[in-house]
């Protein structure tokens, strides 16, 4: 999926840029998006990580998302995660004598730090505002999304959306199923009409192994139509999904 190459998708309101800055005290700045609820009461905060290397306003499903938040009384949220490109095939190394691929967990701890910078400057300005906290979050993004709240159980929000998640590694995808059903808040996990084969061939299991560890609360869906159609679709997923969790 290439969006990036409309002019329109780059373009950001400048109401809405709010500059984050480094929690460690550098000089780094990462841009970030707000917008106010459109409801009197607001019911808290909801936060949007779109797929690696893309704007917020460059995914559709995301940036629908952003905006209807807003409608349904949340103040709404984007990050942008980083530009650096990930190799799968730097991800493992072949082993002749098993015959396979295996993972090399320490290939994606550059790519963690650069994106764990961005996610901690912004719970720190989420975490400052009333009301619940809910995420959603796409691709590779959000499976190191997951690694994030792993290493920062405070950050741990009320429920998160989990839009076509993966790594492409088959190990590390497939340890991502786990991953998911220990996380200890509802999940509605979206697979949707264009999803990948990273995402297609292991996206059953997240279910299999949500059963086995008990994940009461997970809750999978699949996105039949096809991008716009498919962002009308996705907003009555979500918004029937926080009504039943109680947002």
């Amino acid at each position: 999926m290439c969006y990036g190459q409309d002019d329109r998708a780059r373009f950001v309101p400048p109401h809405e840029v709010v500059w984050l800055t480094d929690s460690e005290g550098n000089d780094g700045s990462y841009l970030a998006l707000q917008r106010e609820p459109l409801k009197s009461f607001e019911r808290g905060q909801f936060v949007a990580l779109p797929a690696w290397g893309l704007h917020p306003l460059q995914s559709p499903l995301i940036k629908s998302s952003y905006h209807q938040a807003a409608k349904m009384g949340w103040r709404s949220w984007a990050i942008t995660p980083p530009e650096a490109l990930i190799e799968p095939d730097s991800l493992g190394h072949y082993n002749a004598d098993l015959g396979y691929y295996q993972p090399d967990e320490n290939a994606l701890q550059p790519y963690r730090n650069l994106l764990f910078k961005r996610l901690d400057a912004i719970y720190d300005k989420v975490s400052e505002q009333p009301g619940f906290t809910v995420w959603i979050v796409e691709g590779i993004s959000g499976a190191l999304w997951l690694d994030w709240i792993k290493q920062n159980a405070a950050a741990a929000p009320d429920a998160v959306i989990l839009i076509d998640a993966y790594i492409p590694q088959l190990r590390l995808n497939e340890l991502l199923s786990t991953e998911i059903a220990k996380l200890p808040f509802p999940v509605l996990d979206i697979k949707t009409a264009s999803a990948n084969r990273w995402v297609t061939t292991q996206w059953p299991m997240h279910k299999t192994m949500s059963n086995k560890f008990q994940q009461l609360s997970y809750r999978p869906r699949v996105l039949l139509s096809q991008v716009p159609e498919a962002t009308h679709e996705l907003h009555s997923v979500i918004k029937g999904w926080l009504k039943f969790q109680g947002f």
